[in-house]
């Protein structure tokens, strides 16, 4: 059996599709990375992971100063298992 393990998010991680989440439950979906340009697109989630709102783009340096937490080896496995 597999076992998640959360933690906070390095920059490293971010690829689209990760799923993070902050402290509050607020959850986010990653649907670009920049890293030349050093920016990322994402949207909010509503408790079904639906897209609650429309897409936020921001400085990837700006999203790292927030705390945002994720299970990164799961966008992997979902991945390679499709």
């Amino acid at each position: 059996m597999d076992h998640a393990t959360i933690r906070k998010v390095a920059s490293d991680d971010l690829e689209v599709g990760l799923i993070c989440a902050d402290r509050d439950g607020n959850r986010v979906r990653i649907d670009r990375v920049d890293r030349d340009a050093g920016t990322l697109a994402y949207h909010f989630l509503n408790d079904e992971l639906r897209v609650q709102e429309g897409v936020q783009e921001r400085m990837i340096e700006d999203f790292m100063e927030e705390a945002w937490y994720a299970d990164p080896s799961s966008r992997r496995r979902a991945s390679r298992d499709s």
